[in-house]
């Protein structure tokens, strides 16, 4: 997923250890602050799908 992302332009790494980590964080955070707005759903255990939403 980080290398898909960073292809299309769509994240970057900010160059730690553990940018799955990372990215999964921050995924985390917007769902949890921006709840039916964010650009992404929890499906299930460490898993995403895209909201269909975009900034």
């Amino acid at each position: 997923m980080i290398k898909a992302m960073a292809e299309k332009g769509l994240w970057t790494s900010p160059g730690g250890k553990t940018p799955d980590a990372t990215l999964y964080s921050a995924i985390t955070r917007e769902v949890s602050a921006k709840g039916a707005d964010s650009r992404f759903k929890k499906t299930g255990r460490g898993r995403f799908a895209s909201n269909g939403k975009r900034d």
